[in-house]
């Protein structure tokens, strides 16, 4: 994901924690998942292993924007594809699921419920 991505998202109100910047880049998808499950935060990805249901942890139920866009898609335009999902989604509509961002549209799928 492009680091000025991060910058975009707490201008916007949110709380953003880079795995680059917390010492998880390269690390194992359920490192990124115990950081991620005990921040209550969503994962903000290009990795398709995050969306997989049997993948999520237990304790996991915050959610994952999975960016399904073509590897040579500037990074303005990345930014642009997820900043026009956070300002056009309720935030708890992208709680529990996996949120697929693709060039046209983003979809949502249920896949746990939150307590």
């Amino acid at each position: 994901m492009p680091r000025s991505l991060a910058g975009q998202i707490m201008a916007a109100g949110h709380a953003v924690e880079d795995v680059r910047d917390v010492g998880l880049a390269s690390h194992p998808d359920g490192e990124v998942f115990r950081l991620a499950a005990a921040s209550d935060a969503i994962i903000v990805t290009r990795d398709r292993g995050f969306a997989a249901e049997e993948s999520w942890p237990a304790t996991f139920a915050s959610g994952v924007i999975l960016v399904s866009l073509p590897r040579d898609t500037p990074a303005a335009a990345i930014n642009r594809a997820v900043m026009t999902l956070l300002a056009r989604r309720v935030p708890e509509s992208l709680l529990g699921a996996v949120t697929t961002v693709e060039r046209q549209r983003a979809l949502s799928r249920r896949v746990r419920r939150r307590r």
